[in-house]
C-alpha cells in the first residue's frame, strides 16, 4: 500500500509530510509556553519525564529518546538538557557513575523537580487535548499502531512501550 492518499477532504499529501509538520507544531505549542518556564523547551520536558520514569543516567535518556537525540539537528546527548535540569534544581546525581558501565548513574528528580513536573503536566495535558481534539480515542490509537508499524517496516527495531 503506497504511504500517500486521500480521503474525504485531505489533501492526497504522502505521510513524510505530515508527521514533519505535526512534529514542527508540536514544537512550536511547546515553544509557546517556553518563556513562561524560563526557555523549557519539548526536549527538556521528554528528557524530565525519561528521568521521572526511572532513568539514571544519560546514556539511559539517550537510549529511550534515541530518534530525537540523533536525528539530524540533534546533539547526540541529552547531557546540556540534564545539566540544565539539575541547575534548575529538578534534577539531582551524577549522570554516569565513575568505573560503572556508561549507563549506570544516579540522577533522580528532585521534591521541586516533583512540584515542577506537576505544573507542567497541566500544561502539557492541555496542549495534548487540543491536538487531539476532534480525533477519537480509537483513532489515535490506530494513528500511533500504524506509525509504529512504518517505523518497524522501515527497520526501527526498539522496544515496544
Amino acid at each position: 500500500m503506497p504511504l500517500s492518499g486521500s480521503i474525504a477532504g485531505g489533501t492526497g499529501r504522502p505521510l513524510g509530510y505530515w508527521v514533519k509538520l505535526v512534529d514542527s507544531l508540536l514544537e512550536e505549542s511547546m515553544s509557546a509556553d517556553a518563556d513562561e518556564w524560563g526557555g523549557l523547551s519539548r526536549r527538556h520536558w521528554q528528557v524530565f519525564s525519561v528521568i521521572r520514569d526511572g532513568a539514571s543516567s544519560t546514556a539511559q535518556v539517550d537510549a529511550v529518546l534515541a530518534p530525537f537525540v540523533h536525528a539530524p539537528g540533534g546533539t547526540g546527548t541529552t547531557s546540556l538538557l540534564v545539566d540544565d535540569l539539575r541547575h534548575r534544581g529538578w534534577v539531582a546525581g551524577h549522570e554516569h557513575v565513575e568505573g560503572a558501565p556508561d549507563d549506570v548513574g544516579t540522577l533522580a528528580v528532585t521534591v521541586a523537580g516533583e512540584a515542577a513536573y506537576e505544573e507542567l503536566q497541566a500544561v502539557i495535558t492541555r496542549r495534548r487535548e487540543l491536538a487531539g481534539e476532534g480525533i477519537a480515542a480509537r483513532d489515535y490509537e490506530v494513528t500511533v499502531a500504524t506509525l509504529e508499524r512504518v517505523a518497524r517496516n522501515l527497520g526501527w527495531q526498539g522496544d515496544a512501550r
